[in-house]
């Protein structure tokens, strides 16, 4: 786990998105993560197979792939919540985003599959998050022993992902705006 980026803190507030997770309720998290859901869903519905299925770049993921992580992180999500209130201090496994983009095939799952799975991972997601009593908010996850955070941790960071992962497939299908001559190209998103 050591090439694992760490952690965002419990008080990160997002260079890109500027999402600031102390001011994000357990409410505003779950509109966060259902819009940002619906609006993925709904973007794809518009795209034809190509639009769905292109990397703007080698490196950066299409549109279906970035919707069947913000699916899995749903999913992921909602267990680690779960985890983190009948289980003292669990250590969390990391995602392996990438190596699940390939070994899982997101590039080819059908459109009409993902917008299912996406839907109910959403809806099971908000149903475990309505279920954490009220006392279980600052109970602890662990992913590495420097890396302790809350169960209010974990839904910010799934919120987040959702908006962030919004503005990427909104922008892997939005043409760059012209540049003038001369001037910079715009710093990278990646690493979000």
């Amino acid at each position: 786990m050591s090439d694992l980026p760490p952690l965002f803190d419990e008080d990160h507030t997002c260079p890109t998105c500027r999402l600031a997770y102390g001011d994000l309720g357990v409410d505003r998290c779950l509109a966060l993560a259902g819009e940002s859901t619906s609006a993925i869903a709904a973007l794809l519905a518009t795209l034809g197979e190509e639009a769905l299925r292109r990397r703007p770049r080698p490196e950066v993921w299409s549109p279906v792939e970035y919707a069947c992580h913000v699916r899995d992180v749903l999913v992921t999500f909602a267990a680690r919540v779960h985890r983190g209130v009948v289980e003292d201090r669990p250590v969390l496994d990391p995602m392996y985003a990438d190596w699940r983009a390939e070994r899982f095939g997101y590039a080819g799952i059908p459109l009409d599959v993902l917008l299912v799975e996406l839907a109910a991972a959403g809806q099971g997601f908000a149903a475990e998050v309505r279920s954490v009593p009220e006392d279980a908010w600052d109970r602890t996850v662990v992913r590495r022993p420097e890396e302790e955070r809350t169960v209010r941790w974990l839904v910010r960071q799934a919120a987040h992902e959702c908006v962030h992962h919004l503005a990427d497939v909104t922008a892997s299908v939005s043409p760059a705006p012209p540049r003038a001559p001369g001037a910079a190209a715009p710093p990278s998103r990646e690493g979000s």
